[in-house]
């Protein structure tokens, strides 16, 4: 740990397991707590999503779930890509679930488990299957976390009237300037 934050080095990424105890976690989110202890094994069951969690002294501490996905492109946004023929839809991958215990809030933990998954979309991911984009559906009040990172709003029409979230996405191939 540098400054409080956490690095790389003081934590393990690995793969869902009920090797760990995840009934003590809890990040604050009924929903995400929810999913975790009692969906998650049953969702990568069905290959619905894969879970990746993170660990600190066997202890989980955070953890993010990923999932196939494709999206739509308004007509600006369509002019922005350089593809060789405008797609009505384009692959993707969705960052579907990222939650960090509460104990641990405000430390850089979510900011890593970001950089680990788009280094994992980035280097291993797109590196077997098409995947232009990473997309997340952010909760309101977590826009501006994702913003950080070069996610930007999806403007399709499609994602303009969501209650519960708003649509973002990252391009791969066109990355945009992080802000520090």
């Amino acid at each position: 740990m540098k400054d409080g934050k956490y690095e790389l080095a003081d934590i393990k990424v690995v793969g869902l397991s009920r090797v760990f105890n995840l009934s003590d976690f809890n990040c604050g989110d009924d929903d995400l707590n929810d999913f975790i202890k009692n969906d998650a094994f049953g969702y990568q069951d069905k290959k619905m999503t894969s879970t990746i969690l993170i660990i600190e002294k066997d202890k989980v501490i955070g953890f993010f779930s990923l999932s196939a996905d494709a999206i739509k492109l308004g007509n600006l946004e369509k002019d922005q890509c350089d593809n060789l023929k405008p797609q009505e839809e384009y692959p993707s991958i969705k960052i579907s679930r990222l939650a960090v215990d509460k104990s641990l809030h405000r430390r850089g933990l979510g900011k890593l488990i970001i950089q680990i998954a788009v280094g994992i979309i980035r280097n291993m991911v797109s590196n077997v299957i098409g995947c232009r984009f990473i997309t997340v559906d952010s909760y309101n009040e977590k826009v501006d976390f994702y913003k950080n990172f070069g996610f930007v709003f999806n403007e399709h029409s499609k994602y303009k009237k969501k209650d519960h979230y708003i649509s973002m996405r990252f391009d791969l191939l066109n990355p945009p300037q992080i802000k520090k």
